[in-house]
């Protein structure tokens, strides 16, 4: 460990060493809304060059004399400035966008030039336009939607706002809100997600090679930004869609006498109103059905160098069949930002960050009606520095403090005749992360990335912890086959502030590339990866009543390493760009459930998960069309995503809920003329793995059905065509409003969520028991025709 630091102090010493003498710093920003912005390229004629971080913050160092900068972003008309400097200088540069040119469609972090040259791979970035532009259901642009466009992303179904990358689970992907973590991102049960794309300036996901400045999951990294508001002037957007509207108001704070503000706000909402439509139908017109959200950000410059920033989100959903099932959830996070330019060469960034997710069940049957609530808060201080060393070494370290506090479920009485009454043990953790980044060019052709993370978790007191007379909770029975609870003997208590149980661990990133030319490079990447939390479920997707648990005595944490190699080039002069990844993950103390599990309404979740090894590889295809009036991109992902458990499938392994074999997607956006753009999306992907029955048989007078190894069948290959028309308002008018019309499942495929199976009863429309079954296909939506009017004021 001393001979590492030793080198990796050596090493910084040498790029420090002839240090050019001066540094040009700033922020670039919108022109006309002075919107921040993020990852704007800006480089020298002597090729030194960096990129904007998170805050539109740039530094870049530079010999004394005179240089032409370029200051280049997508949509925007590139700056060319020649500058004479012999001292450290601040120049603030704001970029006005390009009208003369059709809108280009990226979904990389900048065009094919970037996407070659820049140490990132396994990195998506979609903008918000971008995610307006595509077919959607019911009209609803939607950000998690979006993403399963990627390559090595997926979902278990077209209703689930969970995802999966790389073959991982849906709770393996750690989602950012302004840096606050969202642990449930559904609507309406998976049909929308939380995210408001009206709210939303960027959406950058992780999928390997994972900064170390990001941890506590195994697959991915979804950073979702939100937009800061306009510091010039107030405006506001809105939408009206078949089943939800939306409204954005931004504005500036504190305008000075050239009309910029000393800051700005955003604020929007969105509310569903399906159950306003239910008066239609006797059956459901005393249904409930709803959801709806908030966004708030506001920035304020204190002076120059510092900055505060304020962001929340609050989101709910209610859904109630009267007298018989009730249930709501939702997310409140909230961060509060403050950034100070310590001087050119260090850059301050402190987060003091809350989340909480809460969920409850309402059981309204008359005579036992009660209701169950449940929900995991966090608190966060995340304190970061940034280090230009030179122009080509950039050092970033910082600490990362996550207190958690688990309500794994209290049951009440909704009126005095109900018996129930529990409440389980609330669970507590402190995880903590201490990190450090460091990027080099060692040549003009190699630049290399390296760091590490140290995480610590700590599952703490207050709480009695049941001791099993074998040491663990489960005994695996290998001649019948199953596990088998072992007794309980007693409880220990650890009183409030003591450890139960505590977890370190080194996870080493390093990230690579090599330019093969001007036009194509080489990349590499390893990462180490750490899980301490667990997501109770045996669904194929993220419901709104799952419990999170923490490692402790009897689950362990899960943890991965992935290596990736990558090809990247861009083709006739970024008007296209291709890449192709392939990747290996290896996965320890992966979850998953045992048969038979029960895992809702009890305490003792420890006996109903066991866990083994995993293992995930693949190769992804990217092909992007960056420029011209049709622009889109084409994805094609094969890989497999297994486990290995002892007790499921005789001790082999077997594809888990994420494995799909084959996934192509095709997205196409057309301008056609001033008025008119048209969208199209296209996606086929193998069935999902499931487990079916295989025979049936009769024991004590009861039918209980025998069935397939663990995951061994597939449902059918999926398939649909998404399509949309956007009809915008003339030039020479004054009016705002554009008409969004779209079509989703275009040729009304039939998908299936699920097949179950159920006894046939009846034979020539006439009830009879017959003892035969038949496979039944569940599919969530056919055809859906939608027409949204959006408009700014």
């Amino acid at each position: 460990m001393r001979k590492n630091v030793f080198m990796f102090f050596l090493l910084l010493s040498f790029f420090s060493y002839g240090q050019k003498k001066v540094t040009v710093s700033g922020y670039v920003e919108d022109k006309k809304t002075g919107e921040k912005l993020l990852g704007v390229s800006i480089y020298s004629s002597t090729k030194a060059g960096n990129t904007t971080n998170e805050y539109g913050y740039y530094s870049l160092s530079l010999e004394e004399g005179k240089h032409t900068l370029y200051v280049s972003f997508i949509g925007y008309k590139t700056i060319e400035q020649e500058i004479v400097i012999k001292s450290n200088t601040i120049i603030d540069f704001k970029l006005e966008e390009n009208s003369l040119i059709l809108e280009e469609v990226v979904v990389n972090k900048s065009k094919g030039e970037n996407k070659v040259r820049n140490v990132e791979m396994s990195v998506n970035t979609l903008k918000a336009s971008t995610i307006k532009k595509l077919p959607a259901i019911l009209g609803e642009p939607d950000v998690i939607k979006s993403i399963q466009l990627l390559p090595g992303v997926s979902s278990t179904n077209e209703a689930s706002s969970g995802f999966n990358v790389r073959g991982g689970n849906a709770d393996q992907n750690l989602i950012l809100l302004d840096d606050a973590t969202i642990y449930n991102a559904s609507h309406l049960f998976g049909f929308f997600s939380v995210f408001n794309s009206d709210a939303i300036k960027d959406v950058k996901l992780y999928k390997g090679g994972i900064p170390s400045s990001f941890g506590g999951r195994l697959s991915s990294v979804l950073d979702v930004r939100q937009k800061e508001g306009n510091k010039k002037k107030f405006n506001g957007e809105a939408g009206i869609g078949l089943i939800l509207s939306r409204v954005l108001v931004e504005g500036p704070i504190k305008k000075d006498s050239l009309g910029n503000g000393r800051g700005s706000y955003m604020f929007a909402g969105r509310r569903s109103y399906v159950d306003a439509f239910t008066f239609l139908d006797d059956e459901f017109k005393d249904n409930v059905l709803f959801f709806y959200d908030l966004n708030l950000k506001a920035n304020y410059d204190l002076d120059k160098k510092n900055k505060l920033f304020l962001s929340g989100y609050f989101g709910r959903d209610r859904f109630e069949l009267p007298k018989f099932l009730g249930t709501s959830w939702g997310n409140i996070v909230g961060t509060l930002r403050w950034t100070n330019s310590i001087n050119e060469n260090l850059f301050f960034q402190s987060s003091f960050i809350f989340s909480n997710y809460d969920y409850s069940l309402d059981n309204l049957r008359s005579g036992s009606e009660f209701q169950w609530n449940s929900n995991i808060t966090n608190f966060n201080f995340k304190p970061k520095l940034t280090w230009y060393a030179s122009s080509k070494a950039t050092i970033k370290g910082g600490i990362d403090f996550t207190s958690y506090k688990f309500n794994p479920g209290e049951i009440s009485s909704l009126n005095g005749s109900s018996i129930i009454a529990q409440k389980f043990q609330n669970n507590s953790a402190l995880e903590n992360g201490l990190y450090i980044d460091a990027e080099f060019d060692l040549t003009e052709k190699l630049n290399i990335q390296t760091g590490f993370r140290f995480s610590n978790f700590m599952r703490m007191g207050n709480e009695n912890i049941r001791l099993y007379a074998t040491g663990s909770p489960l005994t695996y029975d290998p001649i019948y086959g199953v596990y088998e609870e072992n007794e309980v003997i007693g409880e220990k208590n650890y009183g409030s502030g003591s450890i139960i149980k505590q977890f370190n661990a080194l996870e080493p990133r390093f990230s690579l590339r090599y330019l093969l030319s001007d036009q194509n490079s080489f990349k590499a990447s390893y990462n180490r990866m750490y899980q301490y939390i667990h997501l109770v479920t045996n669904t194929t997707s993220p419901t709104p009543l799952d419990v999170w648990t923490p490692s402790g005595p009897y689950i362990r944490p899960q943890f991965a390493d992935q290596v990736a190699v990558g090809y990247f080039s861009k083709i006739k002069e970024d008007k296209f760009d291709f890449s192709v990844e392939a990747y290996y993950k290896k996965l320890s103390n992966v979850t998953d459930f045992k048969d038979g599990a029960d895992l809702l309404f009890r305490e003792d979740v420890e006996t109903q998960i066991i866990q083994g090894e995993g293992r995930a590889y693949g190769i992804e295809f990217l092909l992007n069309k960056n420029k011209g009036n049709l622009t889109g991109w084409l994805s094609y992902t094969i890989s497999r995503s297994e486990n290995r458990i002892n007790g499921i499938n005789n001790g082999e392994f077997y594809a888990n809920n994420a494995d799909q074999l084959h996934r192509l997607n095709l997205v196409g956006l057309l301008k056609t003329n001033t008025r008119w753009d048209f969208g199209g999306v296209f996606t086929f992907s193998t069935g999902r793995p499931v487990t079916y029955p295989t025979g049936r048989y009769e024991q004590n007078g009861l039918v209980v059905a025998d069935y397939s190894n663990r995951n061994a069948n597939r449902l059918p290959v999926y398939h649909r065509l998404d399509i949309s028309a956007t009809l915008n308002p003339k030039k020479d008018s004054n009016r705002t409003g554009k008409w969004i019309f779209s079509i989703a499942n275009l040729y009304n495929r039939q998908n299936a969520a699920s097949i179950f199976f159920r006894e046939v009863s009846e034979v020539n429309g006439v009830e009879t028991a017959t003892g035969n079954t038949e496979a039944t296909r569940l599919s969530f939506f056919g055809i859906v025709p939608s027409v949204t009017y959006e408009f700014k004021f």
